[in-house]
């Protein structure tokens, strides 16, 4: 099952969309992590028995905040791609230098692009870049529930933004086509805003038509 956490309209923090993916009364794997509230710590407890890994669709400041205050509960690896790894460590990168986002922790997995990651009980993902957000931006395919987990590449209407650090808009129609080429009736979970189809997005998101 897949547990959403959304967050857009939170009026004492801002962060990205959380999602807890794993059967109940089971291990589970949490997606993105930029809330430093307790509500993600308190649904595992009650639902899971332990957390596998973390993880990150990329490396800005929103989806990853809560990180060390939920590692003192649960001591699991993160998962990020290799070329946003420095974000974990460089507020002037992850998007706010004011607040000092920085990741302690050491225990993380590199991805590249195509890796599967296979937690056992049905957990497993399939990684896909699309970089133009970030360098290091990721997709995460979970089959098993039809799901595609884009973080801040494909929101429900628009797209994530480039002109931020590492961001790059010549790179946005080649990682889009990417997606366009995947099932079409997969489930969209975007870092932001509501959930989607991607065949939705094909028919009906400007930016998935080349602009038009």
């Amino acid at each position: 099952m897949i547990k959403v956490f959304r967050f857009d309209n939170d009026r004492y923090e801002f962060s990205a969309n959380t999602y807890v993916v794993g059967i109940k009364n089971g291990p589970c794997v949490v997606i993105d992590l930029g809330t430093t509230q307790d509500r993600v710590i308190k649904y595992i407890k009650e639902n899971h028995t332990s957390c596998s890994g973390i993880l990150l669709t990329h490396g800005h400041f929103d989806h990853i905040r809560g990180i060390n205050k939920f590692l003192e509960e649960y001591n699991c690896t993160i998962f990020i791609d290799e070329k946003d790894n420095e974000l974990l460590e460089n507020p002037r990168l992850n998007g706010l230098e004011e607040e000092q986002v920085i990741v302690k922790s050491q225990n993380r997995y590199l991805l590249d692009d195509q890796d599967e990651i296979n937690f056992g009980n049905g957990l497993f993902f399939k990684v896909i870049e699309t970089p133009f957000h970030t360098q290091g931006s990721v997709c995460f395919l979970y089959e098993k529930e039809n799901a595609l987990f884009t973080g801040d590449t494909l929101f429900k209407g628009s797209i994530g933004r480039t002109d931020l650090p590492g961001g790059k808009q010549k790179q946005v129609e080649g990682s889009l086509n990417i997606l366009k080429n995947l099932d079409p009736k997969l489930i969209v979970y975007p870092g932001h805003g509501e959930q989607t189809t991607l065949e939705h997005e094909i028919k009906t998101n400007y930016f998935m038509n080349g602009g038009r």
